[in-house]
């Protein structure tokens, strides 16, 4: 015999009480800056690779001296 549990899955909506809503934009904000540093200190990691590794784990060549990273 097989049981299976179904557990609430926890969603934002797009709805906010009104008297907490600015926390929830803070709150949106502050994630969305945190994950953007997160990236660009990535890219700023692979930008200081040596051409070589980054030629071994798959990154584009560019014919520049130094490589520069395509951003969004």
């Amino acid at each position: 015999m097989t049981m299976i549990h179904y557990l609430p899955v926890a969603n934002r909506s797009s709805q906010h009480p009104s008297s907490s809503g600015w926390l929830h934009r803070l709150s949106d904000h502050v994630a969305a800056r945190y994950a953007a540093w997160r990236r660009e200190k990535m890219l700023r990691a692979l930008e200081a690779l040596p051409p070589e590794t980054l030629k071994d784990i798959g990154w584009p060549t560019t014919d520049n001296s130094r490589i520069n990273v395509a951003r969004r």
